[in-house]
């Protein structure tokens, strides 16, 4: 797999981040659906937010892997000419079997509004967003609720479409459940991917699990914290 396809499975379903630390799954009692969720766990996108999450993971090829992911907020710039807050989201990903290493550093420009946050976009060492149609995420959530984030044109035409929906985590949380898939300029599929991070009511992460279909190679590649 290269280094944009991983770009695009990983980077751009971390805009949501939201990574954080610890294991546990769902199941258990059902959370009552009048239960209200922060989608942003606390500090997200102040200056000097920083999270780091290591996973194993297996693909359907028979290999075996390690990963690491961050993610740093940084001080307000501007992308696509507007003021944006960035993220850095940096990737390493290692095949324990064959010692192969790919890595990825990446940035997610989020709109500066509390109120209205958007995702602007994305830029890495590959590609830039350059023409996007962004729908406001909100604050809060109950079970159910769901959303489009955004469609993003980059400069070789690749297209990502990302949404969002928020699942019961039984026993007082919630799965939030992110979604990204990316075609080539000519509507070919390149990756789908999925991300789900289970909350609590705070929007703190309990443990992810990251699913990443690699259309080129036929491979889906499933990654969980640990």
């Amino acid at each position: 797999m290269s280094i944009k396809g991983l770009a695009k499975g990983l980077t751009l379903i971390s805009a949501l981040i939201l990574i954080g630390c610890g294991g546990g799954g769902g199941g258990g009692v059902p959370t009552d659906p009048n239960t209200v969720f922060q989608l942003f766990p606390p500090g997200f996108f102040s200056v000097g937010y920083s999270e780091t999450t290591n996973f194993t993971g297996t693909d359907t090829g028979g290999g075996v892997f390690t990963a690491t992911g961050s993610v740093q907020t940084q001080a307000q710039t501007t992308f696509l000419g507007q003021p944006a807050i960035p993220q850095l989201v940096q990737i390493q990903l290692t095949n324990t079997a064959t010692g192969a290493f790919i890595s990825d550093i990446g940035t997610t420009y989020w709109s500066t509004s509390a109120t209205d946050r958007r995702i602007l976009g994305f830029s890495d060492s590959s590609s830039t967003t350059v023409l996007a149609t962004t729908t406001a995420i909100p604050q809060t959530a109950k079970i159910g609720d769901f959303g489009a984030v955004g469609t993003y044109t980059d400069n070789a035409l690749d297209v990502d479409v990302d949404s969002w929906r928020l699942d019961d985590g039984g026993n007082g949380r919630a799965k939030l459940v992110l979604l990204s898939t990316g075609t080539d300029q000519f509507g070919t599929l390149i990756t789908s991917s999925t991300s789900t991070d289970l909350i609590d009511t705070s929007g703190n992460v309990i443990s992810e699990e990251i699913k990443i279909f690699f259309a080129d190679i036929g491979i889906t590649l499933t990654l969980n914290s640990n």
